[in-house]
């Protein structure tokens, strides 16, 4: 997807702008938008036929039109299809109505203008929204958008299709992954609990898929279940990514956000950082956690606290680990086996 991008911008006769990393707001209400922006820059492909979409993607467009008065008109996501047309796309979790539509129409208006090729706008709505507005008339025209309705895809049936394709051996493909973190946001008798824990472990089957993308789409859903569950339901989850070493990372750096803050988020992602500090609000974005930095924070800190004279309880209760733990890392710094108390 990066090197068709880079071969169609002289098609499009305009310089892109400088790429501005997504930051996810810390607003729960805000965390899908982040998670699909994500997932349409990684599996664009496969996205769009989830959407109901035919058309070719031929590389991604520019999301950030200036306009004289010099605001900055940012958009959700564009794509550049087969066709040169561009593809719109707006992720909504409330409805606003004519207001909304005034707003896409602008962006529309400048994409075009800009780029000058005809745009077509697809707005996915998620949450309880079912029968959003989706025409504007305005003197003598009318503004369409095309409306994707979350609420009417079926995540059980969704649900039954994958298991039965791995109940009869069939491989699955990144199209069967990156409808995964859209589950809950879909209809369905299932609970967003059983969705979440359901989608993770039929990531643990996606063999033929690279590692990196299935940690991508792994990331993708444990940031859904951070605005859909409450708290208990997300420590249950919790373990459940805690199974394997990606899941564990995922954890951590969540919870190290939660307790070192924005300050710490920078020094934290110093190596590859951790997608959950961006969810909590960090500035610091991270492409893949390591296994030697999971566990060099955790000594640091246990480190750090062994100073301060707290004991074996205090530091597994402060960082939200077992004593088990916390009492290895102390012998692998001490050198010497600790005695149970």
């Amino acid at each position: 997807m990066r090197d068709k991008t880079k071969n169609v911008e002289k098609q499009l006769q305009t310089e892109e702008p400088p790429q501005q990393e997504v930051n996810v707001p810390g607003d729960l209400n805000q965390i899908e938008d982040g998670v699909m922006k994500k997932m349409m820059q990684f599996f664009a492909d496969e996205m769009l036929p989830v959407f109901g979409i035919s058309k070719k993607v031929k590389a991604l467009a520019p999301t950030e039109q200036v306009r004289m008065e010099l605001k900055k008109g940012l958009q959700d996501f564009n794509l550049v299809m087969e066709d040169n047309s561009i593809a719109h796309f707006e992720f909504q979790s409330t409805n606003g109505g004519r207001r909304d539509l005034r707003r896409f129409r602008l962006y529309e208006a400048d994409t075009s203008y800009q780029l000058r090729q005809p745009v077509t706008t697809y707005v996915l709505f998620s949450g309880n929204i079912k029968n959003p507005k989706t025409k504007l008339k305005e003197g003598i025209n009318t503004y369409k958008i095309i409306p994707i309705i979350m609420k009417k895809q079926n995540a059980d049936r969704i649900l039954r299709q994958l298991k039965e394709k791995l109940k009869t051996g069939q491989p699955l493909t990144r199209k069967d992954l990156v409808i995964l973190p859209m589950l809950p946001i879909m209809g369905g008798k299932i609970s967003i609990k059983d969705r979440i824990k359901t989608a993770y472990n039929i990531t643990k089957n996606a063999n033929l898929i690279s590692r990196d993308d299935v940690r991508l789409v792994e990331s993708a859903i444990y940031a859904m279940a951070t605005k859909f569950l409450d708290k208990n339901a997300l420590n249950e989850v919790k373990e459940e990514f805690t199974m394997n070493i990606f899941g564990e990372l995922i954890v951590e750096g969540r919870e190290k956000g939660l307790m070192e803050g924005r300050k710490e988020g920078r020094k934290e992602g110093r190596k590859e950082g951790r997608i959950e500090g961006r969810i909590e609000g960090r500035k610091e974005g991270r492409k893949e956690g390591r296994i030697e930095g999971r566990q060099e924070v955790i000594t640091e800190q246990v480190e750090k606290k062994l100073k301060k004279g707290k004991t074996v309880e205090e530091i597994a209760d402060a960082l939200e680990l077992d004593e088990v733990t916390i009492r290895e890392v102390i012998e692998k710094l001490s050198g010497k086996q600790l005695v149970n108390a």
